[in-house]
């Protein structure tokens, strides 16, 4: 069955009644056995055989398996490793690109963000510093990692996404040899306390709700905020997750002069901005848990239809990029194949992990200039050959 749900995932909404009724027809067959004693089909064979019937649907949801494979054997690293690649540009500029696992890059930003505040960098030049050994730095490193109460659940890194079956196995080995320090969500939600300054909990809560700061197009991160209390303190708001809100300090500030006003939606959490000329705009957490929990009664919120909804999006999503990949190799129009790419990502809210390289681009003209100087060459060469050698005159046979 799971062989079945799998292959048939990618049709996603081009799965009609009437597709999926011929499906369930041609699996009666497949599975009816034609002598006694016969064998059922293998996995492998029941994904064949419905790949091979969803090409006639849409071919771009087949991509070859064998390719797809090698995509990723070249691209996927090993949990805890990484790949660096130093590259130069004619323009005089060059480059560093660094790939890795969710946590091992989340390790390497943690701690190039801890150098820069202990030194007083930016990040960039902390990670210009670190590289170039002009600090030896050593910091405490923290990385926040959210999961759920069901024990082997994967693990959520922001900014970088959900750890696999093998890193989520090596961070729990890594959680064994350093305790970790665990916030209950669930329990600072409700959590309230007298002092002005919240607990480690609510802020964790209110850091993971809010993403960044909430001021309208602001992008500061939310652990480099600071909470302002929508109701004032002084004013009897309570420091709770509910009244706080995380703002940079620039837009705390404006918020403090009263030169504008926010509430909160209760229901989809948005920020209603008010200004003093009677405009308003409208903002949305971008934290972890606005996508995984109620904004009022907080509790991992993703039912099961929405896990296979999920799973189908993956599907036809990873599904179409791989064939647009193969499109490519094939006629090497890549400017066609990162618009398909761009356009998947955008429709799915996806991020694909595959995108070809540009291959060099020969104009005709090249192609031409390359072709004339090499049968030049060639001319040259045989010349030189005959020039050389003295063959005299043939001879020929004589049937006298």
């Amino acid at each position: 069955m799971s062989a079945i749900e799998s292959t048939l995932n990618r049709l996603n909404d081009l799965a009609t009644p009437d597709i999926l009724a011929d499906m369930d027809e041609y699996l009666v067959k497949v599975f009816t056995p034609r002598r006694v004693g016969a064998e059922l089909p293998s996995p492998s064979s029941l994904r064949r055989r419905l790949r091979e019937r969803i090409q006639r649907i849409d071919s771009d949801l087949a991509p070859n398996q064998k390719k797809i494979k090698e995509r990723k054997k070249e691209k996927d690293l090993p949990f805890g490793t990484c790949r660096s690649i130093f590259y130069g540009q004619d323009d005089g500029d060059a480059g560093l690109n660094v790939e890795g696992d969710p946590v091992t890059v989340g390790l390497m930003e943690r701690f190039a963000e801890q150098v820069a505040r202990e030194h007083k960098l930016s990040r960039d030049d902390a990670i210009k510093a670190i590289l170039t050994g002009e600090i030896r730095a050593t910091p405490k490193v923290v990385l926040y990692m959210f999961t759920s109460k069901t024990p082997g659940s994967s693990y959520y890194i922001p900014n970088f996404g959900w750890t696999d079956a093998d890193g989520t196995a090596a961070v729990e080995q890594m959680l064994e040899d350093n305790p970790p320090h665990i916030v209950d969500l669930d329990e600072a939600e409700h959590a309230e306390t007298e002092a002005y300054v919240p607990t480690a909990a609510i802020r964790a809560l209110v850091q993971a709700r809010d993403g960044v700061c909430l001021w309208p197009g602001c992008n500061v991160k939310a652990e480099n905020c600071q909470l302002d209390h929508r109701i004032p303190y002084d004013e009897g708001g309570k420091t709770t997750a509910s009244n706080l809100f995380s703002l940079c300090a620039h837009h705390h500030n404006v918020k403090t002069d009263r030169r504008v006003y926010y509430a909160p939606d209760p229901v989809t959490g948005e920020i209603v901005w008010l200004h003093a000329d009677g405009t308003f705009q409208v903002s949305a957490p971008e934290g972890f848990i606005t996508d995984y929990l109620q904004p009022v009664n907080p509790r991992w919120k993703t039912t099961l239809e929405q896990r296979r909804q999920k799973r189908k999006d993956r599907a036809e999503f990873y599904n179409r990029c791989h064939s647009a990949v193969e499109k490519y190799e094939n006629d090497f129009d890549y400017d066609a194949c990162m618009a398909t790419i761009r356009a998947m990502e955008d429709r799915f809210g996806m991020t694909f992990e595959y995108p070809p390289s540009k291959e060099p681009e020969d104009t005709l003209d090249t192609l031409a200039a390359l072709e004339k100087q090499w049968k030049e060459i060639e001319l040259e060469e045989m010349q030189g050959y005959y020039a050389v050698h003295d063959f005299g005159e043939p001879e020929v046979a004589s049937y006298l």
